[in-house]
């Protein structure tokens, strides 16, 4: 029988702590960072209210927080809640090569069983490390053939939330594998649903589903030892071309956190590198809109089919149009969330220029791809054309813009209240719990 699966599952279940590596214990803190103003930013939008109004009615046991909400609530639900409350901003982490969000998957999972169970820091930053490694493993084992229907955060990140949630129950080896076999049949998301709310339902359905699985496990349920790389499995089932190496023989020396990156523009992934080129272009020369007779941008497959028509009825759906979002860019010199406001989406200036923006194939690039290749050129009325190309996304950021970024997502917070937090975050691991962290989740939208 094939070991992989039950391999994973001895390395989740037997991680020590101890042995990680310091560079992933300051990394993950980070991303805690990092995360946590995106869902403090996502708390009031109509995706997060609705999930919250209707989960806030419901009856259960009294266990974790749901950021905006009063009181505690199931562990399953508030992970729900908080998973659809961290994406929806589109400004979550990512990692190119498994080309998906680990962070919106493993933190809400990781915040409701440490709420609940009272973990310790260190318990908390292992198993957020683990669920982080198992997304891009399996991320990468299945991209980027996988990636041209499903929804890489919804699937794969269905495995790295339960890896997760494994980790801070405890459970054992035979459990874990268990648990990965009984998650594989509720994973799911379809990229069908980009630009609509159910794209960030993806994300927390995976969250609770994952704390589901592990909590069944752990009471003696079974799945499938091979659930994930069997003949009737989920590799075999959701993807044409599969690189299992990258799932064997998992251990402390090789957490994978490379190509993970954090969001600067608040729009799809596959229009950060056509706004790297635009950008660099901006700085080299001066270019009014006015004057502007048509922009170009030649890209990879996955992005032009995602992001290639103009679409600004609603911010959901601009965030996936890169016409929409190289017109911003050029107007107002930034592609932040104020460029996704109701006044912006539908003004005429922003309109018309995103028409003059065509999105083509570059077979090249096609060929590159998980790298984010693109090229945009700017040909003027007078006839004079700019051009700019990048072979990859940059994703050039350091931590001091990592916490201006959380700083200005909450704003709306006392100044001395967000230093506090970010102090505590910085040196968590020195911390023996979670309570200051819990207790800023609780007031943070009040």
């Amino acid at each position: 029988m094939d070991r992989i699966q039950q391999n994973l599952a001895d390395f989740i279940a037997g991680c020590d702590y101890a042995n990680i590596d310091n560079k992933y214990i300051q990394d993950i803190k980070y991303r805690i960072i990092d995360w946590l103003g995106c869902a403090i930013t996502g708390a009031h939008y109509p995706q997060s209210t609705i999930a919250r109004q209707f989960f806030s009615q419901s009856q259960g046991i009294q266990e974790a927080t749901i950021i905006g909400a009063q009181g505690k609530y199931p562990a399953g639900n508030a992970a729900l809640v908080n998973g659809i409350i961290g994406h929806v901003c589109e400004l979550d982490d990512g990692h190119r090569k498994a080309i998906g969000h680990p962070g919106s998957v493993t933190l809400p999972v990781a915040l409701a069983l440490g709420e609940k169970l009272n973990a310790s820091t260190e318990d908390f930053l292992r198993a957020l490390i683990l669920g982080y490694d198992l997304f891009a493993r399996l991320g990468q084992a299945v991209n980027p053939s996988h990636y041209s229907t499903w929804h890489t955060t919804g699937t794969c990140g269905a495995f790295a939330a339960t890896a997760t949630a494994a980790s801070l129950m405890r459970l054992d080896p035979q459990q874990t594998c268990h648990a990965l076999g009984i998650v594989a049949t509720l994973a799911s998301g379809i990229q069908e649903s980009f630009g609509t709310h159910a794209k960030a339902l993806t994300i927390g359905h995976a969250c609770q589903n994952a704390i589901y699985a592990a909590s069944l496990a752990k009471l003696g349920y079974t799945g499938s030892p091979t659930a994930i790389t069997g003949k009737k499995g989920f590799i075999s089932s959701t993807c044409t071309e599969a690189h299992l190496d990258i799932l064997r023989n998992p251990s402390e020396a090789t957490l994978i956190s490379d190509t993970a990156f954090y969001k600067i523009y608040a729009s799809c992934g596959h229009t950060n590198s056509p706004l790297d080129a635009l950008f660099s272009l901006l700085k080299q020369h001066t270019i009014s809109p006015e004057h502007i007779k048509q922009i170009t941008v030649e890209t990879y497959k996955v992005a032009v089919d995602i992001t290639r028509e103009l679409k600004s009825d609603t911010e959901d759906a601009a965030k996936f149009s890169l016409p929409y979002c190289l017109s911003v860019a050029i107007l107002f010199g930034e592609v932040s969330l104020r460029q996704f406001r109701p006044a912006i989406l539908h003004d005429p200036d922003v309109n018309a220029l995103a028409a003059k923006v065509q999105v083509v194939e570059s077979a090249e690039a096609t060929a590159r791809f998980p790298k984010r290749q693109a090229s945009v050129s700017i040909r003027l009325h007078d006839g004079t054309q700019y051009v700019a190309q990048v072979m990859d996304a940059t994703d050039e950021v350091n931590t001091h813009q990592i916490e201006q970024k959380f700083r200005a997502a909450t704003s709306h917070l006392a100044g001395q209240e967000t230093e506090n937090i970010l102090c505590y975050l910085r040196e968590m691991e020195q911390h023996a719990d979670l309570t200051p962290l819990i207790r800023y989740l609780s007031q943070s939208c009040d």
